[in-house]
């Protein structure tokens, strides 16, 4: 991958199979809705659970995939074999790395701790002005109320910031992301001069 894919959006998501069909339904429609925007989807490279369904929705609308997925689960036959490149990197460290270095924004769907962890560390890295990009959460069933109302506690609790509220969007479905990425509030790394209270 070059230093950014134009347009390019990591995507965070879950390789469940078992989680409610709903979560994959909307990881495909997220996927259409960026391939049919030019959008580059770039994500965790896997076939399976929300990660397959959002690449074969991005795919079937003839869109730019880009995957990267660690070496070990590479071995264990995940990857998806119809993307538009795969990048097989040593660890989960060195993916999320080459995800969000290559992308211009980041959106995350539900999903389990590596879901958190990848959004989190967006958060954060935006927090300290080395992320500039949105950052967008689909809130699909409304999964992610509990970890909203943990930001809003962190705030009244004053390890954040209210300024750090606007760093991310929360939108209802897929098809609320376009529009949400188009109007996130500007942020630049004039943050740090905020990241402590």
């Amino acid at each position: 991958m070059n230093d950014r894919s134009a347009g390019a959006v990591s995507v965070y998501c879950a390789s469940s199979g078992s989680c409610r069909p709903e979560y994959h339904a909307a990881a495909r429609r997220l996927g259409e809705v960026l391939a049919a925007a030019g959008r580059t989807v770039v994500y965790g490279g896997s076939r399976i659970g929300s990660m397959g369904a959002l690449a074969d929705g991005a795919l079937a609308r003839g869109g730019r995939v880009i995957g990267v997925l660690p070496r070990f689960l590479k071995d264990l036959e995940v990857s998806h074999d119809g993307l538009t490149e795969l990048h097989v990197v040593e660890d989960m460290r060195e993916r999320k790395h080459l995800m969000l270095s290559q992308s211009e924004a980041v959106v995350a769907l539900p999903g389990g701790c590596g879901t958190f962890e990848e959004l989190l560390e967006a958060v954060t890295l935006k927090r300290l002005g080395v992320f500039l990009g949105p950052i967008v959460i689909i809130n699909t069933r409304n999964y992610y109320a509990p970890l909203i109302a943990l930001f809003a506690a962190a705030v009244s609790e004053r390890f954040m910031d209210p300024r750090h509220l606007a760093m991310w969007q929360v939108v209802e479905g897929p098809d609320d992301v376009l529009p949400a990425l188009a109007s996130a509030p500007p942020w630049n790394a004039a943050a740090r001069r905020f990241a402590t209270l």
